[in-house]
């Protein structure tokens, strides 16, 4: 019985041994088999807030992701002066410039998996200019819309309009799936429930990554879509390569620029849209860095009440435009980054002329208050809004009220959310004397041409953004007029745009400050930032151009 006993026990231990070697050697195994692929993740710091996510009607800070999610019929690089084609491979218009045919790529699909066509562009425009949200004005060129066939889409104009630019303006232009209406469970695409559906971070666009994660005031997660058919052309510019780009792109909302600088040294964002003029040399100096500086068609304006006494005096306003040392503010505001604007319309854009600068001279703005009745100043104090956290813009406040309180006019300085001051701006067409009186901010165009920043902040018809109230028929007629001819007579267009800004000019509704440069932070491992920037997409980072290392 012993025996058997110890051969029992032998055997017994001789499975356990061997057991024990077969669960080591997969436990082995299993840790030496190569870990998953980690994902390239960039991230990108954004000063503001989003606004809304809707394709058609978006006409604000969304532009950040927009581009990236949703392709346009074409791409303009203003730069090099040159259209590349997005989701049409090819164009061509008749000679008089009032018909125009785009060929669809047959290559392209939407993040669902249908196809990209004629009839997918055709429907989205016609909701965009149906809507009349955002930049739908700048397809009123167009008549009407024909599907020729799969891959074929003519638009028919009422006038021989720039339709290359118009297609590829940042705002307005954007392709989507006609299945959103049946994921919206809407009855058609104006049905508010579509509006609905893409306000809740749904997207059905082509664009090179999808949107996965909406919101709006703290991030938006952006994931490459590796079915992009821009990824499958090799020589196509506005791409580096599948395995290059990051893999998921975020942007982050981070108020404050002196907070993105110091989270870059810290590594919990890897790109920064600001950081404080005085620290741009140090990181110009470090390595790890790369600071990048491009041509931009963005500037500063200071868009005046006008509506709201004693501003409703053009004496009023004009006293202001010349209390004001422009020098002093693209010196020590902006740190020499910008130049002193002239007109609204910003240096390098056609249709800038450089004659339309207001003199820093506060002599006369002294007369001129004078003559409006107050010769010691102005009886109130003015309330002047900016975005909160913008140092440029904090900076810019502070050396106007201090400047204008040398003439008599004490300011008071009110840092806003942008959502905060966009509010209390909309109600301005209401009940004027209830907000703000001066109102700083940034202008970047939709369609490259003046229209966006004449029609935009100074149209009556425009009640979004003439954040001044300002209503002049004679300048209304003038710039559409002009608009109408950019396409068959420039030269034409050009003498009454001058006409128009000439109008504002002596009007004063606004006070152009700076047309800037464009700056972006990021760490070293972010490869052809310098491309990635256009500047007919202000604030974008096209993901897909950058590469990480």
């Amino acid at each position: 019985m012993k025996a058997i006993s110890k051969q029992l026990v032998l055997v017994v231990v001789v499975v356990v041994i061997v057991a024990a070697v077969l669960v080591g050697t997969l436990l082995t195994s299993l840790f030496q088999q190569p870990s998953a692929v980690s994902r390239k993740t960039v991230v990108y710091a954004s000063l503001s807030e989003m606004t809304s996510a809707d394709p058609s009607t978006e006409f604000s800070n969304s532009i950040m992701w927009l581009p990236l999610v949703y392709e346009p019929l074409v791409w303009y690089d203003a730069l090099k002066d040159r259209f590349i084609p997005a989701l049409a491979e090819r164009w061509e218009s008749s000679p008089n410039g009032t018909v125009w045919t785009f060929y669809i790529r047959r290559d392209a699909k939407f993040h669902d998996g249908s196809p990209v066509n004629a009839e997918a562009v055709a429907l989205s425009i016609n909701r965009t200019i149906t809507l009349k949200g955002g930049a739908a004005y700048i397809w009123d060129p167009v008549e009407r819309i024909e599907v020729v066939d799969e891959y074929t889409v003519r638009f028919y104009l009422k006038y021989p309009a720039p339709l290359l630019k118009i297609a590829a303006s940042p705002y307005a232009t954007y392709i989507f799936c006609p299945n959103v209406v049946k994921y919206a469970n809407a009855a058609n695409l104006t049905d508010p429930k579509v509006a609905d559906w893409f306000n809740k971070g749904n997207d059905c666009g082509s664009g090179p990554y999808r949107l996965v994660k909406w919101n709006p005031e703290s991030e938006v997660v952006l994931e490459k879509w590796s079915e992009w058919w821009g990824w499958k052309e090799p020589n196509y510019p506005w791409r580096s390569s599948l395995d290059k780009a990051p893999d998921i792109f975020i942007i982050k909302i981070i108020k404050d620029a002196a907070t993105q600088s110091r989270m870059l040294r810290a590594g919990e964002i890897d790109i920064a849209q600001s950081v404080p003029v005085e620290d741009l040399k140090s990181f110009e100096k470090d390595p790890n860095y790369v600071v990048v500086r491009e041509p931009s068609f963005q500037n500063l304006l200071m868009l005046i009440n006008t509506k709201k006494p004693p501003l409703n005096d053009v004496r009023v306003r004009m006293a202001i435009a010349h209390a004001i040392p422009y020098e002093d503010i693209v010196n020590l505001a902006r740190g020499g980054l910008a130049r002193v604007a002239s007109g609204p319309i910003p240096y390098g854009l056609w249709g800038h002329f450089d004659n339309l600068t207001y003199t820093y001279d506060l002599e006369l703005a002294k007369r001129l208050l004078a003559e409006a009745g107050y010769p010691t100043g102005i009886p109130r104090t003015l309330t002047l809004v900016y975005t909160a956290g913008d140092i440029y813009e904090a900076k810019t406040a502070e050396i106007i009220k201090a400047s204008l309180a040398k003439i008599g006019i004490n300011v008071e300085i009110r840092p806003m959310s942008w959502e905060e001051q966009w509010a209390l701006a909309q109600k301005g067409w209401e009940n004027p004397e209830e907000v703000q009186d001066l109102f700083i901010f940034y202008w970047w165009p939709d369609v490259l041409s003046p229209i966006t920043y004449l029609y935009n902040m100074f149209s009556s018809q425009s009640k979004a953004f003439n954040l001044c109230y300002y209503e002049n028929s004679t300048f209304d007629e003038i710039i559409m007029q002009a608009y109408r001819l950019e396409g068959s007579d420039p030269q034409k267009a050009l003498e009454l745009y001058y006409k128009a800004q000439y109008i504002l000019y002596t009007d004063v509704p606004a006070i152009p400050l700076w047309d800037m440069t464009d700056i972006r932070v990021a760490t070293a491992h972010i490869k052809n930032l310098e491309n990635a920037i256009n500047p007919s997409y202000p604030t974008v980072v096209f993901a897909q151009m950058l590469i990480v290392d």
